[in-house]
Parts: C-alpha cells; sequence; structure tokens
C-alpha cells in the first residue's frame, strides 16, 4: 500500500469524522451508534496524516520549505477549524453579519503536525534547539489554548519518525497513543460496569482500539509514494472545514 493511497483513507475518515461531528444531532435523532460509528471511523485519519509527516521529514528536499508550507497552512486552517468545532462547542461567540458566531478557542491538528514536523526534522538534522523548541511550544500552547490531540499527536508524529526502521514497531507507536490518549476510560471502566455500562466511558474504548487500527494498517505500507498529490490534501483540509460549516449554518436550525 502506497503513501497516497493511506492517505486517501485518512482523508476520507478525517471527512466523515467531522460531518459526525458537526451533524451529531442529526445523526444521534435517527440512533445514536450512527454519530459513534461516524466518530470511530475518523479514528484512523490523524495517525494515518501522522505518518506522513513522519516519512516526509526524512525525505523531503527541502526541509524549510516543508515546514514554513506546514506553517502556512496551519495558519489558514485556523478560522475554518474554529468556525467548525465552534458549533458544537463554542468558547467564545463574535457577531457577524448580524448574527452570531460561535468560535472555538483550540488550535487544529495541522498545528500539532507543524510541531510533529519541527520536532523529526531537528532531530533529523541534528539541531537539538529546534527539537527542544519544538516540544516546549507543544507543552506550551497545549496547555494555554490547547491543540488537536495534545502534545501526546505531537509525539506520535515523532514516534512514527523513530520507528520508521519496522512498520511493527510503528503498529506499537500507534498502540500506546491510543491507549495514553483513552487511558481515562480504561481507568473508569471497570467501575461503570459495575451498574450497567455507559455508553459514554465505553466511546472511550472503541475509539481506542479504532486508533489501534490505523497501526495495523501501517503494516500495509509499502515506503512507496505511489502518485504525487501536491498541495491538494493541504487545501483540501480548510475547505472541507468551511464547507461544512456552511451547510450547518446556513441549513440546520
Amino acid at each position: 500500500m502506497t503513501a497516497i493511497v493511506l492517505k486517501i483513507i485518512a482523508l476520507v475518515s478525517m471527512v466523515i469524522d467531522h460531518a459526525a461531528s458537526v451533524f451529531r444531532v442529526q445523526l444521534n435523532a435517527v440512533h445514536p451508534w450512527l454519530y459513534t460509528a461516524g466518530r470511530m471511523i475518523g479514528r484512523l485519519a490523524f495517525p494515518i496524516f501522522a505518518l506522513g509527516i513522519a516519512e516526509g521529514a526524512v525525505h523531503t528536499k527541502s526541509p524549510k520549505k516543508y515546514l514554513w508550507r506546514m506553517f502556512l497552512f496551519a495558519v489558514i486552517a485556523q478560522i475554518p477549524f474554529s468556525l467548525m468545532v465552534g458549533l458544537s462547542e463554542p468558547t467564545y461567540t463574535i457577531s457577524l453579519f448580524g448574527a452570531e458566531v460561535g468560535l472555538y478557542g483550540g488550535l487544529s491538528v495541522m498545528v500539532t503536525l507543524f510541531l510533529g514536523l519541527l520536532l523529526c526534522v531537528s532531530v533529523n538534522n541534528k539541531k537539538p534547539f529546534g527539537a527542544i523548541a519544538a516540544v516546549g511550544a507543544a507543552f506550551l500552547l497545549d496547555g494555554t489554548f490547547g491543540i488537536d490531540y495534545g502534545v501526546l499527536g505531537v509525539m506520535l508524529v515523532f514516534m512514527l519518525y523513530m520507528g520508521r526502521s519496522s512498520n511493527w514497531l510503528r503498529l506499537l507507536a500507534v498502540v500506546l497513543f491510543s491507549v495514553c490518549l483513552y487511558l481515562g476510560s480504561f481507568l473508569r471502566i471497570g467501575s461503570s460496569l459495575i451498574h450497567g455500562t455507559d455508553i459514554v466511558l465505553s466511546k472511550g474504548v472503541l475509539y481506542a482500539a479504532a486508533t489501534a487500527v490505523a497501526g495495523l494498517l501501517m503494516l500495509l505500507y509499502n515506503n512507496k509514494l505511489g502518485r504525487k498529490s501536491g498541495l491538494v490534501f493541504y487545501i483540501f483540509y480548510p475547505l472541507h472545514m468551511l464547507a461544512l460549516w456552511f451547510i450547518a449554518a446556513m441549513f440546520i436550525k
């Protein structure tokens, strides 16, 4: 399985995940597990995109251009991300053309991937200051604004970079990431089962398992790029979030 095939899988799963998040109320009205299933499918996306960043850190011909491109798209994607997530989790509201619009205060996954790339490139090029800056920025930004997948997400990119000699090591990295990310659910699930299964806690276990599936897909990765995608994936990220926000804001009351 080439890198481009993995990216397409991640892209589709990301859209399903975001659509499930935006239209959660409507999906729950049909059946609560429709929403859960959509979010489970979406757990595939981040580890695969993190793998792409880890691979790019090694194979890019121009690390500086790669870093600047990631930084630029992280900035561009922030407003669409804030608008989309703000539909269901508004941190604050602003007035836009006389309407109240919710905005989310956290930072998008592009920031997580950028910091992961900075860490990998710095280590790959023996730049300890850059590595320290990446880790420090991850803790600072996650502790203040919050970033998608947090410091754990940044470290997953790095673990996938370090495990590039074996897809089995990468599977292990993804499994560890999924367990750590949803550790709270594992710790509380036992007590909840005493009084009956709590669907909220059960979701954490399901999401961890779904995340680990991304690691299994990496076992099929043949370390080949496949057809070049250019900037398609970068451009698609903010555009699909704007589209989902527009549909929800304009047509769903």
